[in-house]
């Protein structure tokens, strides 16, 4: 079991090589020389295409988005209707005398 000491052995592991660093970046320009790049016209045909993409879901998700306001305001306008009609006949209830319980 660990009991948290180091020892020679790991700082010896944890010891640095030289020219490490040096050895990454000389790795990584190699690397990039290796990448074929796409010609400025197919960068800009592939813009024109992901922008196109963007703007027909825009167009879509704009359309349930209405779709569904129109929806709730129906509904929601069919609620108040129903809720208002039922609170006037509980106060005409109420008035003539029926029932010991007030609604509203």
């Amino acid at each position: 079991m660990a009991d948290g000491r180091v020892t020679k052995d790991s700082k010896e592991k944890k010891k640095k090589e030289p020219g490490r660093v040096k050895r990454w970046f000389k790795d990584f320009f190699s690397e990039l020389k290796k990448v074929t790049w796409p010609s400025f016209s197919k960068v800009l045909k592939q813009t024109g295409i992901v922008l196109l993409v963007t703007v027909c879901f825009l167009l879509v998700l704009m359309a349930f988005d209405s779709l569904f306001g129109l929806l709730y305001r129906y509904l929601i306008s069919g609620l108040t209707d129903s809720v208002s009609a039922f609170a006037l006949s509980a106060r005409s209830f109420a008035a003539a005398g029926g029932g010991g319980l007030l609604l509203c």
